[in-house]
Order: structure tokens, then C-alpha cells, then sequence
């Protein structure tokens, strides 16, 4: 069995750190409206978050990286000064996908990427360092349902209030693009 999980966690790894190669066109308006569900995690610091925190803006750019992604960090630093930038209305918000939930942080209950409490520690050390001080969400449970459709990382939702996406997901790092969207979907309210 452990075997086989050890495999397993070797092909997700592989398949992720091939995916983070490369970039995808996205941000079309092909896949609007999507819902990615109800959530409840906490955040680095421990606050509880749910998936009412869309609801607080018009428009949220939701990233999904892990702390193995080299393009997601190398993003980080671009996509933290975004989020400095956003109007009022606008917000970026990061999810660790393999971090395991804070309240099972040796990881028992596992997530979809593998994990363990050091990468919750690494995670914030990647924020830290790479000036990041919008939100990012720990992968609960709930998380890990949300993002079951993510096969790769970085991806990044474009959201609205709501939750539900309002253009095509991106593939691979592109801060431009996800202003762009961002810009369109306010353009448009």
C-alpha cells in the first residue's frame, strides 16, 4: 500500500511539474459561470475562511500554486504587486493546494497534492519572500473538493461575487492575462 501511494504522489508530482512548464491560452469567456462550491479552510495565519470571502469584492483572481511549483513562485512576486494595484473592488487570494488542512496538519487526512505541516511553514516562507500579502487559503477537505478539476499549477479563476468564474481558468502563469480579465469583467458591471 505504501508502495502504491508513493507511486502515486511520483506521478502527480511529475504530471504538476510538467504542467507548470508551460502556459495555456485562457481567459476566454468559454467556461463562465462555473460555481466552485462552498468552502471552509483557514489561512497561513490560522483565520477561518469560507467561500463568503468572494463576496466581499466584485471580481477575485483565486490562485491555485504549491510550494514545489517553480513558475508559481516565480509569479508571486508580479502577482503579489497586482494585487497592491486592484481597485477597492478587486482582490487576489492564493490557494496551497498541498498544504494539508490546518486542523490535520501531519497530514492524515491528506489532500489532493500530498503535503505535511512543513509546507505550511514553507508556504508562508514563500509569501515572506516573495512579498505576497494578499490572502492564501490552506487546501482543507472543502478546498480539495472545490479544486478536484485542477490538474495542474499555477491555475488561476477569475470569480465573481458569487464564486462563479467569469471567464476560462489559466493555465500556467499569467499575471497579464488575469488583469486583462480582471479589467474586462469590471469594464462590464
Amino acid at each position: 500500500m505504501k508502495k502504491l501511494f508513493i507511486l502515486l504522489m511520483t506521478i502527480l508530482m511529475c504530471v504538476a511539474l510538467a504542467a507548470c512548464a508551460g502556459n495555456a491560452p485562457a481567459g476566454e469567456d468559454t467556461g463562465a459561470g462555473t460555481g466552485l462550491g462552498s468552502f471552509t479552510s483557514t489561512d497561513l495565519d490560522g483565520n477561518e475562511i469560507t467561500d463568503a470571502v468572494f463576496a466581499d469584492k466584485d471580481v477575485t483572481i483565486l490562485n491555485v500554486w504549491a510550494t514545489f511549483c517553480g513558475p508559481c513562485i516565480e509569479e508571486m512576486p508580479e502577482l503579489a504587486a497586482l494585487a497592491e494595484e486592484l481597485p477597492d473592488n478587486a482582490q487576489v487570494i492564493g490557494v496551497v493546494i498541498d498544504t494539508p488542512p490546518a486542523d490535520d496538519e501531519d497530514g492524515a487526512a491528506g489532500n489532493l497534492w500530498g503535503g505535511s505541516a512543513e509546507n505550511i511553514d514553507l508556504a508562508r516562507q514563500i509569501c515572506s519572500e516573495t512579498g505576497v500579502k494578499y490572502t492564501n487559503i490552506l487546501a482543507s477537505e472543502s478546498v480539495s473538493k472545490v479544486c478536484e478539476g485542477v490538474e495542474a499549477v499555477p491555475t488561476t479563476f477569475i470569480l465573481d461575487r458569487s464564486g462563479k468564474t467569469v471567464c476560462k481558468p489559466f493555465l500556467g502563469a499569467d499575471v497579464e492575462g488575469y488583469k486583462n480579465a480582471v479589467e474586462d469583467y469590471l469594464a462590464g458591471l
